[in-house]
């Protein structure tokens, strides 16, 4: 085999909590994954020649060594002392936006290892993958296998949640972008001030995902990087969806990507058609999936 095209789904954060700082200045995280319906669709070829060589026509797309996809393809190779078998040329048609806390480029990352060890006969197991995924970045363990998970440490321990249903999400992107380093700076401020972040019960939210209660799992929302942000156009996308029918409404990760949660489609999309002037704009229902071959 010398390609294979991989559908890499996007990701919503229904609960985000912060629970320590390592010496290393990593932040130890618990949180709530969930794989949703946008996707990057990937294709990765070995071809002749030598390198890496990405190609996308989404504007600001890094085609180079900051590319996730770059980062993982050196390190499986590195990892796994293999030599090359000519060019790895990867064509991506870009639809999860960037820069939006949806794990775009932790889904194009995990696409990379998952494609290079299918290409290279299945060397690794889904364990050595997840600690693979774990050195490139925070949310590409869960990337790697998606569905509804419950996300820790540095996001390298997973555990398998009860899986959402019968939900619909209205989500959208504020024409703004917020950087993760600076978000968690954020927070770290705020948790020393006395202007601490109040934060949510994580037992009454899994109880809430166990139910399968849209109410219920929309009022148990949290994330605790938001209030460390305090954006206006946050704000001002979640009071719109929610005045246009959402249960309830956060930004997801470290943002700018705000969601409303439904128990209808046709009432999020009715949302949806009202939510004019976001440069993204979607109906997003539950995935069970990170990443699916196509061939």
């Amino acid at each position: 085999m010398d390609n294979i095209t991989i559908k890499a789904y996007g990701k919503l954060n229904l609960y985000l909590d912060i629970t320590g700082k390592r010496e290393d200045g990593y932040h130890l995280l618990r949180s709530v994954m969930q794989s949703v319906s946008v996707f990057d669709t990937l294709t990765f070829e070995l071809c002749s020649g030598e390198g890496i060589e990405i190609i996308c026509d989404s504007q600001g797309f890094p085609l180079d060594s900051r590319n996730l996809i770059w980062k993982a393809a050196e390190l499986f190779y590195n990892e796994t002392a293999l030599a090359p078998r000519g060019k790895l040329r990867v064509t991506v048609d870009k639809n999860i936006p960037s820069m939006a806390g949806m794990a775009g480029g932790s889904a194009d990352g995990a696409a990379a290892l998952t494609a290079l060890n299918r290409l290279y006969g299945d060397l690794l197991d889904r364990d050595k993958l997840r600690i693979l995924g774990a050195k490139l970045g925070a949310d590409v363990p869960f990337t790697l296998f998606g569905g509804t998970m419950l996300c820790e440490g540095i996001g390298e321990k997973l555990t398998e949640l009860n899986g959402v249903k019968d939900i619909y999400f209205a989500a959208v992107r504020p024409d703004i972008s917020i950087s993760t380093p600076a978000a968690y700076k954020s927070y770290d401020s705020r948790m020393s001030s006395t202007a601490a972040i109040k934060k949510k019960s994580y037992p009454a939210f899994e109880e809430a995902l166990m139910l399968g209660e849209a109410q219920q799992i929309a009022d148990g929302m949290f994330n605790a990087l938001e209030a460390a942000v305090d954006a206006p156009e946050i704000k001002d996308a979640k009071e719109k969806l929610l005045t246009y029918g959402a249960l309830g409404a956060m930004m997801t990760g470290s943002g700018s990507v705000v969601f409303g949660v439904f128990d209808s489609e046709d009432a999020a999309k009715s949302c949806i058609e009202k939510m004019h002037g976001y440069p993204f704009a979607a109906v997003l229902e539950p995935v069970d999936c990170g990443l699916e071959i196509l061939r």
